[in-house]
């Protein structure tokens, strides 16, 4: 009888077994579809993103341009202090 449980408790660990790497396959599969569906998915608009990214690059550029302003003007009044004429 104790051999009989033995041989039992072996064959409902292989079935535990092999009922949990199906499942894990069959997870994998479900990841990998929804994966599929998503990239095949026209359902996200990411205009508003290009939008954004295009503001920010003008933005950019303006405060690029404010900053070489800024370096002239700062040029401009270390000579103007520097000149014992100026004032």
């Amino acid at each position: 009888m104790g051999k009989l449980k033995d041989q039992l408790a072996g064959i409902a660990a292989l079935i535990a077994a092999v009922v949990a790497i199906g499942g894990g396959f069959v997870k994998y599969g479900e990841i990998t579809t929804k994966l599929a569906t998503i990239e095949n998915s026209k359902a996200v608009n990411v205009e508003p993103l290009n939008k954004s990214i295009n503001k920010n690059g003008t933005n950019i550029k303006v405060l690029q341009t404010e900053i070489e302003l800024l370096k002239v003007i700062i040029k401009e009044l270390k000579e103007e202090s520097s000149n014992p004429l100026s004032n």
